[in-house]
């Protein structure tokens, strides 16, 4: 059966969602985009086919257009990821295919100003034959990144020069906001995109409806429960491992379907699980948060230290306290690696999703796009990690050309950074100006997640419980005095003299003081070694034992 096919994208996702400096207007971006094709796109299809010759539902089922009744004639093939596939059945003209592109496009001038989609169409796509869908679905695809690389729709209104910028996003200042006792001009992408910061939140309390019966998400970075002496929060991103080489590893469209619903499922799961277990340990947080009813607003319910901005598909995005972050990263990997965290799962690669993530841990008034666009940079350096662990374990992981050709092998790493006050923006500078001390790298990381689950290494150095048992050593006071903790990062920036003098002092303390006892990490400890490894560039863990110091609570990490 061949069909026609139009393949729509949402393009600079990250750049909408975060271009704005308030967590509100982040929230709202987020909703816009999910919502993108459900609210603007689906209208289109309805005035140009009928509403009841349209299916938007039935691919969750794996259904295809030939599968359903001899009336439909427009079906969406996938829905995820920021991307959509509508089948229609032909015979269509050309013409037809470029009035829902231009209707949809005209639509989101409107109701989406700001948001880039790119799009490409395709009137031959064989539906029978799985290798020649396969094939077809590549052209569409390749199709679609020539029009993204060559078309570039203006979708904002040009500042000129002689208007107001917003505040918030520094665009066109077109829209005027009247808000309690605030008036202000600002941009209508800006205004819309307020609106929306409680549209999601209703979604969120529908989706999650015990834990929202119990706790409100916050709207704000204040409301975090960051304490002002410790005003860090940390924005956390997390992606799933080679979900491309994944999905065009299906055999038809049926089973791409599928893996998307149950992907989407998984992870809406699986934060779930983390927000269960962050009802079960609230009352924790008040050692070192402020939260509970006395922080509320007017007597409302309590907020979660934790708030959602992106959750859909394999691609996750969270805020929280900075002293929270390990804890809940690692929890929710190990939540998506497990197999039994989601009930009624098919697909073997929506059962265990191995995926990688990048803490960037700021100030709460440090910009937030510079934030997240760091975390972006460490869960990339977290999966260049992982492809090198892969690489070390069995090369014919990947083909010749560099591609993941074992999707089902996969490990999970997570990396983080500190900023400390005004830094530079780019990791590669952060690391080059506080990380490189006379003898290599002072970051040890990036860190594995889940050992026990995926192991591709036999050796557990980088495992990130060994970090967290340092730091709780360290702060436990049984191993090494305050001062000498401090001394110890001032050491490690020098030479092997100076390091091999220091262990000496430790041993010659009354009583004895030493290095955290981590058992893999016995090689650190050795003279000869002086709390560094022996290959090439060297690396040492201390740094960020001693640094995670104040972002891992002093209870026992669980």
């Amino acid at each position: 059966m061949l069909v026609s096919a139009i393949l729509f994208d949402t393009r600079s996702i990250q750049r909408y969602i975060f271009s704005g400096t308030k967590l509100r207007t982040n929230i709202g971006a987020s909703y816009l985009v999910d919502t993108v094709y459900d609210q603007v796109l689906f209208p289109v299809l309805y005035d140009k086919f009928g509403s009841s010759n349209v299916d938007t539902e039935s691919w969750r089922q794996g259904k295809m257009l030939g599968d359903l009744s001899e009336n439909i004639q427009c079906a969406v093939g996938s829905n995820g990821g920021g991307s959509i596939l509508l089948l229609i059945k032909n015979p269509i003209e050309q013409d037809d295919l470029k009035d829902i592109v231009a209707g949809f496009s005209r639509k989101l001038l409107v109701e989406r100003p700001g948001l880039h989609i790119g799009a490409a169409f395709d009137r031959e796509i064989n539906l029978d034959d799985g290798t020649k869908f396969k094939d077809d679905l590549d052209r569409l695809y390749k199709k679609l990144k020539e029009n993204q690389m060559t078309v570039f729709p203006e979708v904002s209104i040009p500042y000129t020069g002689l208007t107001l910028r917003c505040p918030v996003n520094n665009e066109t200042a077109n829209y005027w906001q009247e808000k309690g006792d605030e008036k202000r001009f600002i941009s209508q992408e800006t205004a819309i995109k307020d609106i929306c910061s409680i549209k999601y939140t209703e979604k969120l309390k529908k989706l999650y409806t015990t834990i929202s019966q119990k706790y409100d998400f916050p709207m704000q970075l204040e409301k975090l429960g960051q304490r002002r002496s410790e005003d860090y929060i940390a924005i956390v991103h997390i992606d799933g491992n080679n979900m491309g080489v994944k999905f065009r590893s299906c055999e038809n469209q049926q089973s791409r379907s599928r893996l998307s619903e149950e992907i989407r499922r998984k992870t809406e799961g699986c934060f779930g699980r983390l927000l269960n277990s962050i009802d079960a340990e609230y009352d924790t947080y008040r050692q070192y948060l402020d939260v509970g009813e006395e922080y509320a607003d007017d007597g409302g319910k309590p907020f979660l230290p934790i708030r959602p901005i992106i959750l859909g598909g394999d691609d996750v995005t969270f805020v929280c306290p900075a002293k929270l972050a390990i804890r809940y990263t690692k929890r929710f990997i190990e939540y998506m690696m497990a197999e039994d965290s989601v009930d009624d799962l098919t697909s073997s690669w929506a059962k265990k999703v191995d995926c990688c993530a990048g803490i960037a841990i700021l100030k709460t008034s440090y910009p937030f796009f510079s934030g997240y666009k760091l975390a972006e940079s460490l869960c990339d350096e977290a999966k260049k990690r992982m492809r090198g662990a892969l690489r070390q374990k069995n090369e014919a992981v990947y083909d010749e050309s560099g591609l993941m050709d074992k999707p089902e092998v996969g490990t999970s790493w997570l990396d983080f950074a500190i900023l400390h006050g005004e830094q530079a923006p780019a990791l590669a500078q952060i690391r080059e100006q506080e990380y490189r001390g006379a003898r290599g790298n002072m970051h040890f990381g990036p860190y594995q997640v889940g050992h026990d689950m995926g192991a591709i290494l036999k050796e557990r150095r980088y495992d990130i419980e060994n970090l967290i048992d340092a730091v709780h050593q360290l702060q436990s006071g049984k191993y090494m005095a305050k001062n000498k903790i401090k001394r110890l990062r001032s050491v490690l920036e020098h030479g092997k003299h100076e390091a091999q003098e220091f262990m000496q002092q430790l041993e010659q303390q009354k009583p004895v003081q030493k290095l955290p006892d981590i058992a893999e990490w016995a090689v650190f400890t050795e003279p000869e070694n002086a709390m560094w490894s022996k290959e090439n560039p060297s690396k040492t863990p201390y740094v960020d034992v001693i640094e995670m110091m104040d972002f891992i609570p002093e209870e026992a990490d669980r």
